[in-house]
């Protein structure tokens, strides 16, 4: 598998492999998650086979320009929380309460 060179999350495309620790590709980026501002990353929707996923930040290791590695087991990748579909106006909660299971701070 080709390595690619590191970037930043703003640089990713849609459609780039997103990767487990083994290196075994479970999906695609659909798009990233992150503040108003653009500055910074809670996390990224990945097209799977059994719809879209929340991969939270903590569990991207490293992005490239070929691939999004992450920390996560293929077991883990199994089961990632379901991700809501289209720009949807609560989204600050949903990455709250899927990263730390409480609603976000006011």
């Amino acid at each position: 598998m080709e390595e690619g060179r590191p970037v930043a999350y703003t640089a990713l495309g849609r459609g780039t492999p997103v990767v487990s620790r083994s290196g075994r590709a479970f999906g695609t980026l659909d798009r990233v998650l992150d503040d108003d501002k653009g500055l910074i990353l809670h996390g990224i929707i990945v097209r799977t086979g059994q719809g879209p996923r929340f991969v939270a930040r903590d569990s991207i290791e490293r992005m490239t320009t070929t691939h999004v590695y992450c920390s996560l087991t293929d077991e883990q990748t199994r089961n990632l929380p379901q991700a809501p579909s289209g720009r949807h106006p609560g989204i600050r909660s949903w990455i709250s309460r899927a990263t730390t299971g409480r609603p976000p701070k006011t």
